[in-house]
């Protein structure tokens, strides 16, 4: 379960959880050197002001809030690796290439707007020779499942066409966050103050049952 998850993964998705409980897009970034955490942020786009410079506007997504902790001179930024818990979009993927790092980790594709294909897009690009990791697994459903379930609640107008994005790479993390959704689980887990472990366990435990129906209902189709 999450005792097992790498710790700089599990600050990744703490940061997404607690973005997810203020209504926030649940998206959680963590910069770090070797096993060191440099940096750290998650979505504002509807914070206040105080929390960050970014926060309450588009800007503030989770990469962009970290990526904008690093001086300059204070970092040496070409040796770090950014963790996210998603694929990051456009705007970050500019950010990182900008910034310099060139190592990026994310949790969960995104068939929406994720942009990891674009590190080879342009001369330029290449040239910088970037490399983005997929951690994909039970990341990738947790994550899908959280931003599924964060879309549903928001009404988002074109939450359709996003959820058939992420399907496409993760349906049982569209399944898990729908149904969870429709029960109250994630409202009931914010009320209660559940911490990211709590939900991960839940949602994990959700993907289980449905691979052992399955693999129960193949089994009987054998016999």
């Amino acid at each position: 379960m999450f005792a097992e998850v790498d710790p700089i993964w599990k600050e990744a998705f703490a940061l997404a959880w607690d973005a997810f409980r203020r209504g926030n897009v649940p998206v959680g970034c963590v910069v770090a050197h070797g096993p060191d955490i440099v940096a750290r942020g998650q979505n504002g786009i509807y914070d206040e002001p105080s929390i960050t410079p970014l926060a309450g506007t588009d800007l503030a997504h989770a990469e962009m809030v970290a990526l904008s902790k690093l001086r300059k001179r204070e970092h040496s930024i070409s040796e770090y690796t950014l963790y996210t818990t998603m694929e990051p979009c456009p705007m970050c993927f500019g950010s990182i290439v900008m910034v310099g790092i060139q190592q990026v980790r994310y949790a969960a594709r995104d068939g929406w707007a994720g942009s990891a294909a674009l590190s080879t897009a342009t001369p330029y690009l290449s040239l910088k020779k970037m490399n983005f990791v997929l951690e994909g697994g039970p990341l990738e459903a947790f994550q899908i499942a959280l931003s599924t379930a964060f879309e549903l609640r928001r009404g988002h107008p074109n939450r359709g066409l996003l959820l058939d994005s992420w399907h496409a790479h993760s349906p049982e993390g569209v399944r898990v966050g729908t149904v969870l959704f429709e029960q109250g689980y994630f409202a009931a887990a914010v009320r209660d103050g559940s911490k990211v472990e709590q939900v991960y366990a839940e949602v994990v435990a959700n993907l289980a049952d449905k691979s052992r129906a399955e693999a129960a209902g193949a089994l009987c189709e054998e016999e």
